[in-house]
């Protein structure tokens, strides 16, 4: 038996690679620790998205390698960096061995062999999904891969090939985490759009979700992952009607835009128009009343002038997006937009800032219709309070918490807003 630690940083896939993890360690009788002091072998799981990441994760290997060598344990270094640059682990850390994603359920390999193992080629098994258990909102991934080819982004490098798990693999993992006491189920993968076209040659998100809804019973919530926009002419009609006749699907997507200037979207890559975008959520909008809209948005990308800036800002008014995931331009390796003429940092933080300052703006105009309302909220988190959802996804921070419980559904006088979520006070414990 070999006690093993693993530290994960990045996305949901990330973190199903590591319950795939350990379940294949428990499976072959070794045992997962909670602390590096009590392993004899430490895994630290990558991210790589960003630039500063890159440096976190530099200086944590730098940390782990130190502390590793000192007490005479073993490195193992897997996820996204272990895929796309190896060379720069292997010059900080000689003696780890390597993991890629795609192999995260033959981890035993390296934590078996005293010696160095590498193993980055290959593709993922499929169906082999990684369940994180004992958790009240569970991401199970659908899919790995993206059919894009965007010129800014390095994980398509480390998650390239379009994988996705089949309808009864994906059913049968969540059935399995509502079993265990989930009551929130988080799609995820790289781009939901894309799901099925490897495995079945056509888009199969639809289908999937109307298997979970129409064979899994229980108390719990479903929520759709990102999805690019390209895929959405062919799932719209189908996604517009099953989120209109379920109350078990959260009324919310995530489709990112990444810039409000067709020359920039031309340069970043992307596979469609902002009028394009705009005519797709503006009928989502009119389809689904009340339906959130998350959305990406990277800002300083090469060859970003003010007017193509101040285009972006005018569309994140215009649609009103319910969350934006702000960011701004990181060159990364193995990236076209690497190669282009960077603009200075100092624009960039300048931009990063009026861009947060809208974003504040209309997300306070979108929550202040709920101020001095009653609403309905289904419970599914607790931090130093209970936390819930109302139907489209976005957060109510429940200020008088006695009573309540996981997956239960009340009724909250919204009394607060912030432009991220709503507060408020119980006001009828069950509805």
């Amino acid at each position: 038996m070999v006690k093993v630690y693993i530290e994960t940083y990045g996305c949901a896939l990330n973190k199903s690679d590591e319950a795939l993890m350990i379940a294949k360690l428990l499976e072959r009788g070794h045992r997962v620790v909670d602390s590096i002091e009590d392993a004899d072998v430490v895994v630290v799981n990558t991210c790589t998205v960003r630039l500063d990441t890159e440096y976190k994760m530099i200086n944590r290997i730098k940390k782990l390698r130190e502390t590793c060598l000192t007490q005479g344990k073993k490195l193992v270094v897997a996820g996204c960096m272990a895929k796309t640059q190896p060379f720069t682990i292997t010059t900080i850390a000689p003696e780890a061995s390597l993991i890629s994603p795609q192999n995260a359920d033959k981890i035993y390999l390296a934590v078996e062999n005293p010696g160095r193992i590498i193993l980055l080629e290959g593709s993922r098994t499929r169906d082999l999904i990684g369940l994180v258990k004992g958790l009240r909102v569970v991401p199970i991934p659908i899919q790995e891969g993206c059919l894009s080819n965007c010129n800014f982004c390095i994980t398509k490098h480390a998650r390239r090939q379009l994988v996705s798990h089949s309808i009864e693999a994906v059913v049968k993992a969540v059935r399995e985490a509502v079993e265990s006491g989930a009551v929130e189920i988080e799609l995820t993968g790289m781009d939901l759009g894309a799901y099925g076209i490897d495995l079945y040659r056509k888009r199969k998100l639809v289908d999937l979700l109307e298997r979970i809804v129409s064979e899994v019973d229980g108390n719990y919530m479903l929520r759709i992952g990102m999805m690019n926009p390209e895929h959405l002419p062919d799932l719209i009609d189908g996604l517009i009607s099953i989120m209109k006749n379920t109350s078990r699907i959260y009324k919310f997507l995530h489709i990112p835009l990444q810039s409000g200037s067709d020359r920039i979207l031309k340069l970043m890559g992307r596979k469609y128009t902002v009028d394009f975008y705009r005519a797709i959520v503006k009928e989502i909008k009119e389809k689904i009343p009340g339906v959130s809209i998350a959305t990406d948005i990277i800002v300083g990308h090469p060859g970003e002038t003010e007017e193509d800036f101040e285009q972006t800002l005018q569309v994140i008014r215009e649609l009103e997006f319910e969350r934006v995931h702000l960011a701004s331009y990181s060159m990364r390796p193995l990236t076209l937009s690497a190669s282009m003429t960077q603009l200075p940092t100092s624009v960039k933080k300048e931009r990063v800032k009026k861009a947060l300052d809208v974003i504040e703006e209309v997300g306070l105009k979108i929550r202040e219709k709920y101020l001095g309302k009653t609403v309905e909220v289904f419970v599914t988190e607790k931090t130093n309070t209970w936390i819930g959802r109302l139907d489209n996804y976005i957060p109510v921070v429940i200020k008088n918490s006695s009573g309540l419980d996981y997956g239960v559904k009340t009724r909250v006088y919204i009394d607060e807003i912030t432009f991220f979520d709503l507060r408020g006070v119980v006001v009828d414990s069950s509805v």
